[in-house]
């Protein structure tokens, strides 16, 4: 416990909640403060004004995980905490729909560099014990995700929609301040620190064949690309389901952010259980098991309410957020490490950049039909897809922990 302290894991642990609640404040905010009347604008509308924001998150992170590669992990995280605070104060600061959107495009922005950064620096940190730690930095970026919805919903009502920017944000650049005087003399470059960091690409590429290498990328592509659709339309929307799906007496209690806040806390929990299997479990077989009830909870939420509701959305967010251990432990083993920045980059950017097609699909959706049925069955086809492109990955020589088996299963 004393090693994790004194090292950059808190930091890159309490980041990750910054990122991802940041990025979240606003579906909150939509949905309880006084946006749609201040604005004039309809919920799908105003879910627009973020559509460039989440599309930044994406494309951002190659750029990210290259200056990581070539400056300085340390550099590069420094300035995500000091950004993303700041941006988040630009957006509190917004007087019109365009300047909250010029914000929520910089928090975006941003937001972009953690997981290729992040990501990588904790798995080097880890050692041997990666899917543990990638478990536990995955548990306090679920508890971002859960702290959004009710962070955005006790600071609207207490004093403003501003303040649920604005304070946030304030602490997330002294974070970054923090970070950046604790962790300045580290060694924390994750691809300097590997002896082979002389590798090419092109020894990689053939290694295995230029054949199973372009289907492999296709492959970690698709799977990237329909996951990231089905995240990121449930984590933009999931309070507003909970508003319109569920009426129970802890609603009138703790609001629909609020109940949305437990249900994302809860299933955080997940996120622990998936890193501690992964280490212990061929990863190919787990992520096949556990993603696989993505598509049956996804069917079920399409019809469901109440009780029924709540149960529905917490086994989605559970396998959302439980699989993300595995799948980043996996996906480590198909990367040369010299280009281990840069490759999370290009998977994260797939996966945020999804966005692009999500959110306005969500908006589509609610303004056009009032409910979210139709965004259910069409998110269960993408899980299914994915299922599919799981089963279709090789198998990683987990020995050599940077090399593809040259066979399949």
């Amino acid at each position: 416990m004393k090693a994790f302290l004194r090292g950059p894991m808190p930091f890159l642990c309490i980041g990750h909640s910054f990122d991802h609640m940041l990025i979240l404040l606003f579906a909150t905010v939509i949905v309880v403060g006084p946006l749609q009347s201040d604005f004039g604008m309809s919920y799908g509308q105003l879910v627009g004004l973020a559509w460039l924001g989440f599309v930044l998150f994406g494309a951002g992170a190659p750029l990210a995980g290259w200056l990581a590669d070539r400056w300085s992990s340390v550099g590069t995280m420094t300035v995500f905490f000091i950004g993303i605070g700041t941006a988040s104060i630009v957006a509190g600061l917004a007087s019109s729909a365009i300047e909250i959107a010029i914000g929520l495009s910089a928090i975006g922005l941003f937001a972009s560099i953690y997981h290729p950064v992040g990501i990588p620096m904790v798995i080097r940190a880890a050692g041997k014990n990666r899917g543990k730690m990638l478990g536990v930095n995955g548990v306090f970026g679920s508890l971002g995700m859960a702290s959004a919805a009710i962070v955005a919903e006790l600071l609207t009502v207490a004093v403003s929609w501003r303040a649920a920017f604005i304070v946030p944000g304030a602490v997330a650049i002294l974070t970054g301040i923090w970070f950046y005087l604790r962790c300045r003399g580290m060694n924390l470059d994750v691809s300097r620190a590997k002896a082979n960091e002389n590798a090419s690409l092109k020894d990689f590429i053939a290694e295995f064949g230029m054949g199973p290498f372009v289907r492999l990328m296709g492959l970690l592509a698709l799977l990237t690309l329909c996951m990231g659709m089905v995240f990121q339309a449930m984590t933009v929307s999931l309070t507003q389901v909970v508003d319109i799906r569920v009426d129970l007496p802890v609603i009138a209690l703790v609001g629909a952010g609020g109940l949305t806040s437990l249900i994302l806390a809860v299933a955080g929990g997940a996120q622990l259980l998936g890193g501690v299997l992964a280490d212990k479990y061929p990863l190919k077989r787990l992520f096949l098991l556990t993603y696989g009830l993505m598509a049956p909870a996804l069917l079920l939420c399409s019809t469901a309410a109440d009780g029924t509701m709540v149960f529905s959305l917490f086994m989605v967010m559970a396998v959302t957020v439980g699989t993300q251990p595995v799948s980043d432990a996996l996906f480590s083993k198909y990367v040369p490490q010299r280009w281990i920045n840069t490759a999370y980059g290009l998977r994260f950017a797939i996966s945020l950049c999804s966005s692009a097609a999500a959110l306005p699909l969500v908006g589509f959706v609610f303004d056009s039909t009032g409910d979210f049925y139709a965004l259910f069955l069409v998110l269960a086809v993408l899980a299914a897809i994915a299922i599919a492109a799981i089963a279709m990955l090789p198998t990683p020589a987990d020995e050599e922990g940077r090399r593809v088996a040259v066979a399949a299963e």
